[in-house]
């Protein structure tokens, strides 16, 4: 669910252009950690074309190429804008075969004239029996207007109420991907059952000011409790039963909020038990099990990025970074790759991933917890379960509920593989059995 810089270039072999390339073009290409689609449109203007770009499991917008160029062949295209760059020739007027380059990688791509439509029968569908209220709270800590959400059940008696967190990258209020609405079809099975909840635009997303690639943890964390101190101010919710519900890196932000006493409950789905940078290393581990690896391979790799997160935490800029990794990879299986890595980990966010450790914050946790993980999760392996289960227990807490899911993926959707380029193609959005079992714990604490 992250903004991607692709480059796109596309080959073909007819000696001569003879076919009408006007209109929309559609590409689905296999990016090996996910899908996505692109949607070029081309039409004709005096001797070349214009073009534009969507990006639809990104965004909304539109991107307009700065340059299109057609000689012979050869097509090229540039959406600066996007970090996009098109070569290539024309199969024929209703297919162009290529390759698509994304920091560094490169991958097949196939464009058609077809689109590539997803059927999401989960999604909630109006009329409700609830009512919604699109609203607004300030940070004042960092001086940004976010906006949400408010869904309400009409049963009488309303008074528990839960705070979605979203996980890495950019989410909407949603957590959309790929037309999948994940945390909308648990507020809905939430409200018909008698229990609030508010989905909030992450800082810099939707319609939240901030800026999202220059906060990490801590900031998020902020967020948060400028949305419980909105939720707390909220009459039909009582201000001692309010909860947050953290998926995959929210699970953080969850725990540092249990621990300090600011919520009632935490809910987290595919959370990490251990510390940020081993995490990142786990998820490595398994999606290269997943796609084929040898083991001598992936302990190799790691062996490489542990030293390679430790530059990043170390280094004092970027470009000092990327000339260290240069000088670490050289010669090895990640050769080549330093600007990648320190372009996915020289970031803010990545940093203070980097840095968290929740054994800081397990000691502290005395409220009810509820952790629930798939057992084909690839991003954050199931094992995670038993840190948290460990660490928060330790203290005395018996509140402490955990359940694997046997085939679920990190979207805890019914998978085969559980790879994430298969979130796009499941119809499931969330596994109902999980829903369920959330409001059978949220109703019993």
């Amino acid at each position: 669910m992250k903004t991607l810089l692709l480059s796109i270039l596309l080959f073909c072999t007819l000696p001569l252009f003879s076919q009408d390339i006007k209109g929309v073009w559609y590409g689905y290409p296999d990016l090996k950690t996910h899908r996505l689609r692109l949607i070029i449109e081309l039409q004709p203007q005096a001797t070349t074309y214009t073009a534009t770009l969507k990006i639809p499991d990104q965004s909304d917008r539109i991107y307009t190429a700065t340059e299109v160029n057609l000689v012979n062949n050869q097509l090229t295209l540039e959406f600066p804008d996007a970090g996009i760059s098109c070569q290539g020739d024309i199969q024929t007027d209703q297919q162009i075969n290529g390759t698509v380059v994304q920091d560094g990688y490169t991958f097949p791509l196939e464009l058609g004239r077809k689109p590539i439509v997803f059927h999401r029968p989960q999604t909630p569908r109006a009329p409700f029996p609830y009512r919604t209220e699109e609203i607004t709270f300030h940070n004042d800590e960092a001086g940004i207007t976010l906006s949400g959400t408010l869904t309400l059940p009409q049963l009488p008696g309303c008074r528990k109420a839960v705070l979605f967190i979203s996980g890495s990258g950019p989410q909407d209020r949603d957590n959309t991907f790929c037309e999948h609405k994940t945390f909308l079809v648990i507020a809905d099975y939430l409200a018909r059952q008698g229990i609030a909840s508010l989905r909030v635009d992450d800082r810099g997303t939707g319609s939240s000011q901030g800026d999202f690639n220059a906060s990490g943890l801590p900031d998020f964390e902020t967020d948060a409790q400028a949305a419980l101190r909105y939720l707390q101010q909220r009459s039909e919710i009582h201000p001692d039963s309010i909860g947050v519900i953290g998926h995959s890196e929210g699970a953080f932000t969850a725990f540092s909020l249990a621990a300090r006493k600011e919520v009632a409950f935490i809910i987290t789905l595919a959370g990490g038990g251990v510390k940020g940078s081993e995490l990142l290393l786990q998820q490595r581990a398994a999606l290269l099990r997943a796609n084929g690896a040898k083991e001598e391979f992936i302990n190799t790799y790691n062996q490489y990025m542990r030293q390679a997160q430790e530059i990043v935490l170390q280094t004092a800029n970027a470009q000092t970074c990327e000339q260290k990794l240069e000088e670490l990879f050289a010669g090895t299986p990640l050769a080549g790759q330093a600007a990648a890595t320190t372009h996915q980990l020289y970031n803010p966010g990545k940093i203070e991933l980097l840095k968290y450790d929740p054994e800081w914050d397990f000691p502290e946790i005395t409220c009810p917890v509820l952790a629930l993980n798939g057992d084909k999760d690839h991003q954050v392996p199931v094992e995670n379960l038993i840190p948290i289960q460990k660490g928060i227990t330790a203290n005395g807490n018996a509140q402490v509920v955990t359940i694997a899911y046997p085939g679920l993926n990190h979207m805890f959707q019914t998978a085969d593989k559980g790879l994430p380029v298969e979130y796009s193609d499941i119809e499931e959005t969330i596994c109902p059995k999980v829903i369920e079992d959330i409001v059978r714990w949220l109703m019993n604490i």
